[in-house]
């Protein structure tokens, strides 16, 4: 009922012409937080890059109100205008935000687009570059946010209806924490109805891990997740993924474990951290993991967890292992066997402790060697180098597995048409019948 008064409202306040509010030199508003509160609902506001591109400095900015765009001037392709919190104290007292740019509740719509968010710190460890605090459909498009206490952070109000439709896009996300709390700051810390990642570069978090999510749903396509000093991923418990369809999926994307790593050296875990329950399965199609650890790559943790994994290539990056760990149900009553899937590729090493899993050797490929794959992967270049002939297709595996419905867009259906290009771009996946393993689609000549 809540978000159909906001659309309303949304519906009705936009029905006239949006105003343009220019923020920068000899513009209307020197400040972005001026131009915000003088903002009507739908309006834009455009920033302009300050002279020989210095940061704005010490920004807040605490948005309320529908529909309101914050956009780089510029365009596409524009550099970067620089949102620098250091100077304030992002405290998230009263209306003070706990990010440099905060959607609130009533923000529903809003989007941020073409930013360098960074320098955002407070006492507790946990300023971020964005947070998204129970509004609905917010849009993170094209921005760069490091070295802050937490990249993005999202949260709802334990009901399934505040932060929905969260998008994150064409975004590097990458070098954030703080040592003060060591473990518990992170890229991207997700919660509320829904999130969907795509087309991103996340990296190196410092601390914590890349992206941890407790959202009732996330999907994450397309994207570049590498070097986290923690786990890639880690899926874990909230009030919002009690209910049933507390699914995961991730399709398309290069996941990488750094060659040093300081801290868990797991890939993925998928249950539960605070002794709550994960109620639903984490979908793993067409991949590229590359890990050189015994670490477990997927990690169950939770009674009613499930893993299904489809089209991946699971790789050692070259450094065979003996006893590498597909898959683990570690605790909180998970099994190993509640993994399953088909039309793997996977390095030989994970070929002994397969059978822990509910996966069976027969219905996939285990190389008989360990050996380099990729062209360049010192230059974020994870296309494959012939001999690529045993990495074949998925077959009709890809075809017949129906995904859970994206909330934000209806999405079910894994689509492979499109694959990620580093630096945050995207491409059309060559097309193969039937289609090739792993994240990036095989040219052939």
């Amino acid at each position: 009922m809540g978000i159909m008064i906001s659309i309303l409202l949304w519906s009705v306040a936009t029905s006239t012409a949006a105003a343009t509010l220019e923020v920068g030199p000899n513009k209307t508003f020197a400040r972005v937080e001026e131009a915000v509160a003088a903002a009507a609902p739908g309006d834009i506001i455009e920033v302009f890059p300050l002279p020989n591109g210095e940061p704005y400095t010490a920004v807040g900015v605490l948005v309320d109100k529908p529909g309101l765009i914050i956009r780089a001037a510029g365009g596409p392709g524009a550099r970067r205008v620089t949102l620098s919190g250091q100077g304030f104290e992002h405290s998230g007292r009263g209306r003070i935000p706990r990010a440099i740019v905060q959607f609130d509740p009533g923000a529903d719509g809003g989007v941020l687009d073409g930013f360098e968010l960074t320098g955002a710190s407070n006492r507790t460890e946990n300023g971020a570059g964005v947070r998204i605090n129970q509004a609905n459909r917010v849009v993170i498009r094209n921005c760069d946010i490091h070295h802050n206490d937490m990249g993005i952070m999202s949260n709802g109000n334990g009901t399934p209806s505040t932060a929905a439709g969260q998008v994150i896009e064409h975004s590097a996300i990458h070098n954030n924490g703080d040592d003060r709390l060591s473990g518990f700051n992170h890229n991207l810390y997700l919660g509320g109805t829904s999130a969907t990642l795509r087309f991103c570069d996340v990296h190196q978090a410092r601390t914590g891990h890349n992206i941890k999510s407790r959202a009732h749903f996330i999907r994450v396509e397309y994207s570049y997740v590498h070097g986290s000093a923690n786990r890639e991923f880690d899926l874990v418990d909230s009030d919002d993924t009690a209910r049933p369809g507390a699914d995961a999926i991730l399709i398309g994307n290069i996941i990488v474990k750094a060659p040093r790593h300081p801290g868990n050296r797991g890939v993925i875990h998928f249950g539960q951290d605070v002794g709550g329950e994960r109620n639903g399965t984490l979908y793993l199609i067409h991949n590229t993991v590359v890990t050189s650890y015994i670490s477990p790559v997927v990690d169950l943790s939770s009674r009613h967890a499930r893993a299904e994994l489809i089209g991946n290539i699971i790789d050692d990056g070259g450094k065979p292992r003996r006893n590498q760990v597909l898959g683990a149900g570690s605790r909180g009553q998970a099994t190993a066997s509640a993994i399953t899937g088909t039309h793997n590729w996977l390095a030989p090493g994970f070929a002994n402790r397969l059978a822990q899993t509910g996966m069976d050797a027969a219905d996939n490929t285990i190389a008989e060697e360990s050996r380099r794959l990729y062209l360049a992967p010192e230059q974020h270049d994870y296309r494959l180098r012939e001999p690529w002939y045993d990495i074949v297709g998925a077959g009709r595996a890809l075809r017949s597995i129906r995904l859970p419905a994206t909330p934000e867009d209806g999405t079910a259906e894994p689509e492979l048409r499109r694959q990620y290009l580093h630096p945050l771009r995207k491409q059309p996946r060559p097309l193969a019948d039937p289609p090739d393993l792993g994240a990036i689609g095989v040219v052939r000549r």
